[in-house]
């Protein structure tokens, strides 16, 4: 499934979409490979559950990175312009605005890759229990 939304960024309407073009600019610009965003479980319980697990190496930079690249990719899809470029994402962003393009690529890449955003816990306790216990 091709993951695209659109998000108001500096005060523009700007579309992003999740897709290989999104992974190949990433690359292209970074000049690092996707797996920066891969988390990996080194070491298994005996009931086949991860015990220990390596988080992404990914830096903040490559989260802006990765969204710049999905922004291009959802304009080159119809042969567009994007209406925002990387200087006034570097220059003219502000902490709010980078929260939303980072919450957005981070949110379009788990529904591409079709991967939960929220690991639900192994519990039969219901959201009223938890709150009883607080």
């Amino acid at each position: 499934m091709i993951a695209e939304k659109t998000i108001t960024i500096c005060g523009k309407e700007v579309k992003m979409r999740y897709c290989l073009a999104a992974e190949r600019g990433y690359e292209q610009l970074s000049g690092k490979g996707i797996e920066v965003f891969t988390t990996t479980v080194t070491e298994w319980d005996e009931k086949g559950k991860p015990k220990k697990v390596v988080p992404p190496e990914a830096k903040p930079f490559d989260y802006d990175t990765l969204a710049l690249a999905a922004i291009v990719a959802a304009y080159e899809r119809n042969d567009e312009d994007p209406p925002i470029t990387a200087n006034d994402i570097q220059y003219d962003m502000g902490p709010k605005d980078r929260e939303v393009l980072v919450t957005t690529v981070i949110e379009l890449r788990l529904k591409w890759y079709d991967m939960p955003s929220i690991i639900k816990p192994e519990t039969d306790e219901k959201p009223e229990d938890r709150e009883k216990n607080a």
